[in-house]
């Protein structure tokens, strides 16, 4: 069994974190049939791949993760100019996501009850729904809001800064001008609540129009994280606002320089 495991890892070039996520379903199922007495033992449990055999993930290179220091102003006056433009409020949930670094899911389920002080409660996100049909494949349905986050450490309080209260201030004035309303979500259009799609689509626009790399809104999110790092903050500090569970999620996925070239070299 042991070899077989490592020929696969060959095989497929496969990483450390690959492997395992391919392989839990079945250490836990066998986990559960020793359990219940089904089998005796988990042979599975007992494989041990050499870990030179792992191919090495290099971590991307950071203009690609984040939105420079360059990039950021830029981005967010092509979403004001929108704004005044169209009128509409996804075009603010870009420079939002910027100063608070929220999950997309999670600003698209943001409701004005959720809003304290300078706080705001993050406890719901936006999922696709999925529907297995009768030949065994899946089916998207639609996109809905649940009543939870994706971690435990997602539930979160996040602190809004002047800006980001400016920002809810100016969607709140514009959905009373326009009439927009539905079951107290603030990011909303004459449909009703903003979905996650809108927004990622208009942020590539965005990028199109300055002429840079397209990023979706989840590198906003890593440069929101990546800037509370060089700001000297507690790293604990800055995974409770992230609402990751763990701080090597933060420094291995979100730590990035967001610095030119020629910026790091005047540093270095």
């Amino acid at each position: 069994l042991q070899e077989r495991e490592m020929k696969k890892v060959r095989m497929h070039e496969l990483t450390k974190k690959q492997y395992y996520n391919m392989t839990v379903i079945i250490r836990q199922s066998l986990d559960y049939a020793v359990q219940k007495k089904m089998i005796v033992e988990n042979l599975f449990s007992k494989v041990r791949v050499d870990s030179k055999l792992f191919k090495v993930k290099r971590k991307p290179d950071d203009e690609t993760q984040v939105f420079l220091v360059d990039e950021q102003p830029q981005i967010e006056a092509e979403a004001y100019r929108d704004f005044q433009e169209t009128g509409h409020n996804a075009c603010l949930t870009v420079p939002f996501a910027f100063q608070t670094g929220l999950r997309l899911g999670e600003i698209v389920a943001i409701k004005e009850s959720d809003i304290k002080d300078d706080y705001i409660h993050i406890q719901r996100m936006e999922i696709r729904e999925v529907d297995q049909l009768p030949d065994g494949t899946w089916t998207t349905q639609k996109m809905k809001v649940v009543d939870y986050t994706k971690s435990e450490a997602g539930d979160r309080w996040v602190y809004l800064s002047s800006k980001a209260r400016d920002i809810i201030k100016r969607v709140l004035e514009n959905n009373r001008d326009r009439g927009f309303h539905d079951d107290g979500f603030l990011f909303l259009n004459k449909d009703g609540r903003i979905h996650a799609k809108g927004v990622d689509c208009r942020i590539r626009k965005y990028c199109r129009h300055i002429g840079i790399m397209e990023k979706g809104t989840h590198k906003i999110r890593k440069s929101y994280i990546s800037t509370l790092i060089d700001s000297g903050m507690n790293i604990n500090e800055i995974r409770k606002q992230a609402g990751h569970e763990d701080e090597r999620t933060t420094y291995g996925n979100y730590c990035y320089n967001r610095l030119s070239n020629t910026q790091t070299e005047s540093i270095l």
